[in-house]
Formats: structure tokens, C-alpha cells, sequence
């Protein structure tokens, strides 16, 4: 059973939930990083390894350490969305929403009617919240969390109307890919001027419609710019990453020895 409340701690604003990101699919590693004084685990379904044979296993392992596992699917595919959610995931990321139409396609496969129409199932999502069928039912609309992905000129162009679609929890920004968006590929740069001013506006449009802000940040200094804009919810490390920190860490401490 799950033994976290994921929508109550994100309405907790007060300081950011920071996440790990996955990209080796590994069960063993995903429970040893659900382990780290991380608050969750995000699983890259796009950009890293994991597909999802790989990620069911990690969802559970993610989730028997008391931690809540995100998944940041292939595409914007419906079947995906509830693919995940089925499984036991507590969030999905959905990338590439560029559209109010697109933001209501994410709701209706991520959420239950009223809401949306997600297809019924996930017996493993009742074993993983410990909860019996009916009762998932009643409450997977609100245990469970979707993010649109804001990563494109045509996502901030109509950001204010994606934010306004009922049945979302909260807008992610994936820095990286607008940055490259609004230089016209000149470059990646997470904290330059035209990302940040482009960040504000998608912060604005969460603020007025009672969502969360995310945002992959990745670095102190990132997550303390971006939480100065008012995000909330972080990927904070990526798993190779911690695996190079630590290497070098190691090496600066027994240089010399």
C-alpha cells in the first residue's frame, strides 16, 4: 500500500517536492534512488531506456518504498497515459501538448468520468494504493496527477488556454527543448532570459488556474531559480548523474591517499 498522499503534499507549496529521474531501467536501482532523500521517482519513458516492461516493475518498487512513482511517457498517446496510470504510477507527464484540444485529450485518457474517460482496469494499481476496485474508482481522479508538458512555441502561445482545461493537476515545463524552441536552435539554456521570461508566463497561467508548476531543473542553482518563479515540482538529479557525482566525490576525498 502506498503510504503517500501526493496531491496533498503538491497543494503543500511551501517548499519544492523534488524528484529523481530514471533513464537505466533497473527495478534495483529504482528502489535504491526511492530510497535517497528524494521525494519521488520519475521514469523517463522518452528520452531514457525504459520501456514498459521495464517500468512496471519499477513503479512497484518505487512504490513499496513509500515513495510516489512519476512516469514521463513516450508521446502524447492516450493508451500511454493510462498504460502508466494502470500500472500503479501516481503522476504522468504527458509531452508534447501543444493544444487546449491536446490538454483535454490528456484529461479525458488520464481520468475517470466525470472528468475524462480513462478505460477501466488497473488491477495493479488497486493492489498498489491498497485500495478495493470501487473504492479506486471513486478516488483515482484525485490520487492520481497529470501534467501537460510545456515545451514548444505553439504550448506557450496557448498556455493560458491549456491551463484552463478542467481535469489537469498541473503544467511541466521541459527547459531544455523550449529553450532550443525560442533561440530557433541556437541552443539549450535553462536559465537564459527568453526561457525564463517564457517560464513566468506558464508560472502565471498555473497560478491562475489553481494548478502546480513544474519543471525538469536538474541543479541547486536551477531549482532555487525556478522555485524563485513559484515551481513546485522538480526533477532535481538524473540517476547518471548521481552515479558521476558520487565517482567524483569519492575520487576528491582519496586524491592523494
Amino acid at each position: 500500500m502506498q503510504s503517500f498522499d501526493l496531491k496533498a503534499r503538491l497543494a503543500n507549496r511551501s517548499e519544492p517536492f523534488l524528484f529523481s529521474w530514471m533513464t537505466v531501467p533497473s527495478p534495483q536501482l529504482a528502489g535504491q534512488l526511492a530510497r535517497l532523500p528524494l521525494e519521488g521517482v520519475c521514469l523517463d519513458m522518452q528520452h531514457g531506456m525504459i520501456g514498459f516492461s521495464d517500468a512496471a516493475p519499477m513503479i512497484s518498487a518505487i512504490s513499496s518504498a513509500g515513495r510516489p512513482a512519476i512516469a514521463r511517457i513516450l508521446w502524447n498517446e492516450p493508451g500511454l497515459i493510462g498504460q502508466v496510470l494502470d500500472a500503479g504510477a501516481a503522476a504522468v507527464i504527458v509531452p508534447m501538448v501543444n493544444s487546449k484540444a491536446q490538454a483535454e485529450a490528456v484529461v479525458m485518457a488520464a481520468k475517470y468520468p466525470p472528468l475524462g474517460g480513462r478505460s477501466w482496469g488497473g488491477y495493479t494499481a488497486f493492489q498498489t494504493y491498497g485500495l478495493s476496485p470501487a473504492d479506486y474508482l471513486q478516488e483515482a481522479n484525485t490520487i492520481t496527477q497529470v501534467f501537460a508538458m510545456i515545451e514548444t512555441q505553439a504550448a506557450l502561445d496557448a498556455v493560458e488556454e491549456i491551463a484552463s482545461v478542467a481535469g489537469l493537476d498541473g503544467l511541466f515545463v521541459g527547459p531544455s527543448d523550449l529553450s532550443i524552441a525560442l533561440s530557433r536552435g541556437a541552443g539549450i539554456d535553462k536559465t537564459a532570459k527568453h526561457t525564463l521570461e517564457a517560464m513566468k508566463r506558464v508560472a502565471a497561467a498555473t497560478r491562475k488556474n489553481n494548478l502546480v508548476a513544474g519543471a525538469f531543473a536538474g541543479s541547486a542553482d536551477v531549482i532555487k531559480t525556478y522555485a524563485a518563479m513559484g515551481y513546485t515540482f522538480m526533477a532535481g538529479a538524473v540517476d547518471v548523474e548521481l552515479l558521476q557525482a558520487g565517482a567524483e566525490t569519492l575520487m576528491k576525498a582519496v586524491k592523494g591517499v
